[in-house]
């Protein structure tokens, strides 16, 4: 039994995707329309720039709807999924807000920065961050080959 075998039983909508396959269809429909308005195959040069210019904040909200709960990934932690609900569930409001940030690009002392300034519960900002791990999830192109798959896609 995989590690989300579990989480496809309790909701059909659950059902584990493919962060790879999802990565490779966002970055091929990147180079179909990068082509088309160049007026020619741009090839493996459109999915390295997808890759430089989107990639970073495409994983990001992945990373983000995984630890909400909304989508789950095969390719990310099992027991991550829906975590963050799960452990803050009286700090909705500021899991919402941090998310946001998050989502928008933000780094952890951003964050900081924005608590300390709105006066938010530090302690409850750290805590949050450190289940988010925003400095801990970046991954390079050799995640997903982009460049030795660009042909496959």
């Amino acid at each position: 039994m995989t590690p989300h075998a579990a989480l496809s039983g309790r909701d059909p909508a659950m059902t584990p995707e493919s962060l790879y396959r999802e990565a490779q269809a966002e970055a091929d429909r990147y180079k179909y329309l990068e082509s088309e308005k160049a007026g020619r195959d741009l090839g493996s040069a459109a999915i390295d720039d997808w890759h430089r210019h989107h990639w970073p904040a495409w994983f990001r909200h992945r990373w983000v709807e995984h630890l909400l709960g909304l989508r789950c990934w095969e390719e990310l932690e099992a027991w991550r999924f829906g975590r963050l609900p799960a452990l803050f569930p009286a700090q909705e409001a500021l899991v919402g807000e941090i998310v946001d940030l998050v989502r928008r690009g933000a780094e952890n002392a951003d964050i900081l920065w924005w608590a300390a300034r709105e006066w938010r519960s530090l302690p409850a900002v750290m805590a949050i961050l450190t289940e988010i791990r925003i400095n801990e999830i970046r991954c390079s192109r050799q995640c997903f080959h982009f460049a030795e798959n660009a042909g496959e896609y």
